[in-house]
């Protein structure tokens, strides 16, 4: 039995407002009572139904897998009723109530029992049901190309994460954004590459970055990377806005389709999780014009990786999430039914040279000699998607336990 497109989206809106809602009931019990051991004993709860409960919430990375994690709605009653019973976490009670609720309307929904909607939901996602959704993105991407009037065949970006030498409370981040392919009608709005970091002091212009270019860690960096970009890019430069903290380009004399690779480095944006109370981190990239192809890597410092769990979610907009108080559970109201697959790479890999292609080699050699830091030293997350949704969110999350 394979599940349908509006099956899989109802289930993972499903399985994220369950971890939502569960996560908060096992994060308001005393600390004792957060284990297997201490939930089974403080509630008097069956324990596999425990271990079931704790595994959704804690090692779950999408709502499909909550859905397959849970126990099933007579388990979950059940679990309500010992909150009720011993008077803890009254004010997720009544939410439990109606999760459950709405659980046990989609099961029946889509399936006889809980047991059989597990076996069809991981058969359909193990057949890779996506060309369904494939063709609406594409349809989504020319539409949105017909009324923009521009677009970019793929989007490249990369990002390091380290600890920043400059304030031990955040991480450094170098990214590296390529654009490849940018077409624009002459009635397109401006080129523009927005970021989130307030411009520095003293600021005018981007810096034109090359191979000889290194990182400064005690301040935030822009610049344009010109062997990555059409020749005349950075001469193209227009202004800056303060507001929303973007930089624009005039058109090029040449109205073929052009590339644009830009460079920045944030020495005091991300929360370092080893230093701070907030055990959450992410990049992200904004599909800012209709896209046909995103490459996203992310390459992390594997002595915070090796305490981490990692996620992706696709998300309404561009909303930036206030530093310190990221929690990839609390934003499932706004996470699209879109499921980007993740993966760990080699970067020795052959089929990691070219993608899309793009001389992936290049860059990653590019971004750790301009940070000066040993790419051996890092772990690489790869995430690739066919038609990006156009004016949403890519995040992909690092969420950390306490590191000692």
């Amino acid at each position: 039995m394979v599940l349908s497109e509006h099956a899989l989206e109802a289930l993972s809106r499903t399985g994220d407002e369950l971890k939502y809602v569960y996560s908060n009931i096992i994060q308001a019990l005393p600390h004792s009572a957060q284990t297997l051991s201490g939930l089974t004993h403080f509630l008097g709860y069956n324990r596999s139904n425990a271990q079931r409960i704790l595994n959704a919430v804690n090692k779950s990375d999408n709502g499909h897998q909550v859905i397959i994690q849970m126990p099933g709605c007579s388990g979950l009653k059940d679990f309500n009723l010992c909150i009720k019973k011993h008077n803890v976490a009254q004010q997720w009670f009544v939410q439990a109530q109606q999760i459950t609720l709405q659980f046990e309307s989609v099961i029946k929904q889509f399936s006889k029992s809980h047991a059989q909607l597990k076996r069809a939901l991981s058969d359909t996602l193990a057949c890779g049901h996506t060309a369904e959704k494939n063709d609406i993105r594409k349809l989504h991407y020319t539409t949105s190309k017909s009324i923009m009037g521009s677009s970019v065949n793929t989007l490249f970006s990369a990002y390091v994460l380290s600890e920043s030498k400059k304030n031990a409370e955040f991480l450094q981040e170098v990214a590296i954004i390529a654009k490849h392919g940018i077409h624009r009608a002459p009635n397109a709005p401006p080129f523009v590459q927005f970021y989130t970091h307030p411009h520095p002091e003293g600021f005018t212009q981007p810096l034109a970055i090359d191979g000889k270019s290194r990182i400064d860690h005690q301040q935030f960096q822009i610049g344009v990377i010109e062997s990555f970009s059409t020749p005349g890019l950075l001469d193209a430069y227009q202004s800056y806005s303060a507001s929303n903290s973007g930089i624009v380009f005039n058109a090029l004399a040449d109205p073929a389709p052009f590339d644009a690779t830009f460079l920045f480095s944030n020495p005091d944006e991300l929360a370092n999780p080893l230093h701070h109370n907030n055990h959450c981190s992410s990049t992200s990239i904004s599909i800012k014009n209709p896209t046909e192809k995103l490459v996203m890597m992310v390459f992390l410092d594997k002595k915070i990786d090796m305490k981490s769990s990692v996620n992706v979610g696709c998300y309404q907009g561009n909303q930036k999430v206030e530093e310190g108080k990221l929690s990839a559970k609390d934003m499932w109201t706004e996470k699209l039914p879109d499921y980007p697959e993740l993966r760990i790479v080699n970067l020795n890999a052959p089929s990691l040279q070219a993608i899309a292609g793009i001389n992936i080699q290049q860059y990653v050699d590019f971004i750790f000699t301009f940070s000066q830091l040993n790419k051996e030293q890092f772990v690489c997350y790869l995430m690739e998607v066919d038609y990006p949704i156009w004016s949403s969110t890519y995040r992909i999350y690092f969420e950390h336990q306490t590191i000692n």
